[in-house]
């Protein structure tokens, strides 16, 4: 009986104490105060050569492209780095300036820099989030299930120019992921929600990270190929997001299918092209070696012919610069059926099939 009455008096005294504490707290407290929460907009420059501006020929098969829809906002401690909190703007909206997404985000006093970029990528991934200084855009490299598809059909004890590719990093083609910074944001007290903007009293602007490129070189014999592929090397593998810059140490390659066209050369005669749009972190300013593209085509009789060329140089002539336009001006030869001559359909813009087959290198 005692044992009972002690554990009634154990029981009293945990209810008791729960009703002091909840009584000594009787004003409710938002989770975010007025003074807290921040309105923020930021504006997204769309404005990207090979995509929404810029191209070589209006009439070719460009690249398809949506804007963003989510942007994850990072607030960062100025001194630290650390994430001190993250939100998201989904509310879009556009004016005379652009399309931007715009919400709410919180921070309590303190000082700060801000990272806003788009989640809602599908090749490009981040990492790092956590750190200002450390979060970088990768995209992953190719599996072992899909490198022994893209080299399946090379024999190396027959292919004079294989060399070491099969050792090389080869990555998928990055989406466009956009990025906008304000740095050393000094956040006061407020009685109000403020909005957050620039030393220069503006909306951030996110800018896009990758760049797009658009490559074709010229093929006579096109009516025997049913699908090529490209792979180029000297890529950069990522990019930092505080500052926009390239890894310098992650060099990768890029493989992505070509299309065919019919274009009218200034002789008047009419020749076929293999082209591409692809996207890339950029080209590594310094990298060790030459940057080189081989272009993969399978033909209609099941064969297949590589050619390979150096662009190394061609990288730093103004068209590619400016336009990003990588014009070969070469003729790769598709040999004929063996006893044939001529013949055959000439392939129309697009004729191609896409295919994951394997490239000779």
């Amino acid at each position: 009986m005692s044992l009972m009455k002690h554990f009634g008096r154990v029981v009293l005294s945990a209810v008791y104490v729960c009703a002091l504490l909840l009584g000594s707290s009787c004003e409710h407290r938002p989770l975010e105060d007025l003074n807290t929460t921040h309105f923020l907009r930021v504006y997204l420059n769309e404005s990207i050569q090979n995509v929404t501006c810029g191209f070589y020929d209006d009439s070719r098969k460009n690249p398809e492209y949506h804007s963003p829809e989510l942007l994850r906002v990072g607030v960062y401690d100025k001194y630290t780095g650390e994430l001190v909190s993250e939100r998201y703007l989904y509310q879009k909206g556009s004016d005379a300036r652009g399309n931007y997404l715009q919400g709410y985000i919180y921070a309590p006093v303190g000082e700060y820099n801000i990272l806003a970029y788009n989640y809602d990528t599908r090749t490009t991934q981040t990492q790092s989030e956590n750190d200002y200084d450390k979060i970088v855009a990768f995209t992953n490299t190719l599996t072992e299930g899909e490198s022994n598809r893209l080299f399946s059909r090379s024999d190396a004890s027959t292919s004079d120019n294989r060399g070491e590719w099969p050792h090389q990093i080869i990555s998928h083609q990055p989406d466009h992921i956009f990025a906008a910074r304000m740095e050393g944001v000094q956040i006061l007290p407020s009685e109000e929600v403020d909005t957050l903007c620039t030393p220069q009293g503006c909306y951030p602007t996110a800018e896009a990270l990758v760049k797009t490129y658009y490559i074709q070189v010229n093929i006579k014999g096109a009516e025997y190929v049913r699908s090529a592929v490209a792979l180029i090397s000297g890529m950069a593998g990522s990019k930092t997001l505080h500052d926009g810059q390239m890894v310098k140490d992650d060099v990768t390659s890029l493989y992505f299918p070509l299309n065919n066209a019919a274009e009218k050369m200034r002789t008047g005669n009419t020749t076929h092209v293999a082209y591409a749009s692809f996207n890339t972190f950029g080209k590594l300013p310094h990298v060790e070696g030459y940057i080189d593209i081989t272009f993969e085509f399978k033909t209609t009789y099941n064969t297949v012919q590589t050619a390979t060329f150096r662009l190394t140089d061609m990288f730093d002539t103004p068209v590619v610069q400016d336009k990003q336009w990588i014009i070969i001006d070469k003729v790769i030869e598709i040999t004929p059926p063996e006893g044939e001559v001529g013949g055959g359909m000439q392939p129309g813009v697009g004729d191609w099939k896409q295919h994951e087959g394997s490239i000779v290198i």
